[in-house]
Protein backbone atom coordinates (compact mmCIF):
# COMPACT_ATOMS: atom_id res chain seq x y z
CA UNK A 1 0.00 0.00 0.00
CA UNK A 2 2.95 2.48 0.59
CA UNK A 3 3.98 2.22 -2.82
CA UNK A 4 0.61 3.20 -4.31
CA UNK A 5 0.38 6.58 -2.49
CA UNK A 6 2.44 7.75 -5.19
CA UNK A 7 -0.71 7.35 -7.50
CA UNK A 8 -2.82 10.02 -4.85
CA UNK A 9 0.30 11.96 -4.46
CA UNK A 10 0.37 12.75 -8.19
CA UNK A 11 -3.75 13.54 -8.01
CA UNK A 12 -3.04 15.31 -4.86
CA UNK A 13 -0.41 17.53 -6.78
CA UNK A 14 -2.42 18.27 -10.09
CA UNK A 15 -5.35 19.75 -7.96
CA UNK A 16 -3.49 22.07 -5.84
CA UNK A 17 -2.30 23.32 -9.51
CA UNK A 18 -5.58 23.86 -10.46
CA UNK A 19 -6.35 25.64 -7.39
CA UNK A 20 -3.65 28.00 -7.77
CA UNK A 21 -1.81 26.14 -4.48
CA UNK A 22 1.78 25.36 -4.70
CA UNK A 23 2.98 22.23 -3.94
CA UNK A 24 5.71 19.89 -3.13
CA UNK A 25 6.46 16.19 -2.38
CA UNK A 26 9.14 16.29 0.33
CA UNK A 27 11.77 13.68 0.65
CA UNK A 28 14.24 12.92 3.33
CA UNK A 29 12.10 13.23 5.92
CA UNK A 30 12.63 10.78 8.86
CA UNK A 31 9.13 9.04 9.07
CA UNK A 32 10.01 7.90 12.63
CA UNK A 33 10.00 11.43 14.36
CA UNK A 34 6.98 11.92 11.71
CA UNK A 35 5.07 9.39 13.24
CA UNK A 36 5.44 9.56 16.90
CA UNK A 37 4.93 13.85 16.68
CA UNK A 38 1.38 12.98 15.44
CA UNK A 39 0.40 9.88 17.42
CA UNK A 40 0.13 7.70 14.45
CA UNK A 41 1.75 4.32 15.73
CA UNK A 42 -1.04 4.33 18.83
CA UNK A 43 -3.99 4.92 15.40
CA UNK A 44 -2.17 2.10 13.48
CA UNK A 45 -0.95 4.61 10.88
CA UNK A 46 2.51 5.54 9.27
CA UNK A 47 3.67 8.51 7.24
CA UNK A 48 5.11 7.14 3.83
CA UNK A 49 4.99 10.59 2.35
CA UNK A 50 4.94 14.33 2.68
CA UNK A 51 3.87 17.33 0.82
CA UNK A 52 3.83 20.47 1.15
CA UNK A 53 1.29 23.24 0.32
CA UNK A 54 0.54 26.76 0.51
CA UNK A 55 1.59 30.09 -1.57
CA UNK A 56 4.29 31.56 -2.70
CA UNK A 57 6.04 34.94 -1.66
CA UNK A 58 6.09 36.75 -4.69
CA UNK A 59 9.19 38.89 -2.58
CA UNK A 60 11.49 35.94 -2.23
CA UNK A 61 14.99 36.20 -2.12
CA UNK A 62 14.93 34.01 -5.76
CA UNK A 63 12.25 35.13 -7.68
CA UNK A 64 14.58 37.47 -9.85
CA UNK A 65 17.44 35.03 -10.04
CA UNK A 66 17.74 33.52 -13.31
CA UNK A 67 16.61 29.75 -13.54
CA UNK A 68 18.79 26.96 -15.21
CA UNK A 69 16.13 25.19 -17.48
CA UNK A 70 16.89 23.27 -20.45
CA UNK A 71 15.74 24.15 -23.94
CA UNK A 72 12.91 22.83 -25.69
CA UNK A 73 14.84 21.18 -28.50
CA UNK A 74 16.65 19.06 -25.61
CA UNK A 75 13.13 18.34 -23.37
CA UNK A 76 11.45 17.29 -26.55
CA UNK A 77 11.73 15.53 -29.74
CA UNK A 78 10.14 15.25 -32.96
CA UNK A 79 9.24 11.29 -34.36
Amino acid sequence: MAKQVYITMGALLLGAATLGIDATPMEGVDFEVLDEELDLNSKGLTAVGVVSLGYRSGDGYNVELPKSRLSEEVVFSKI
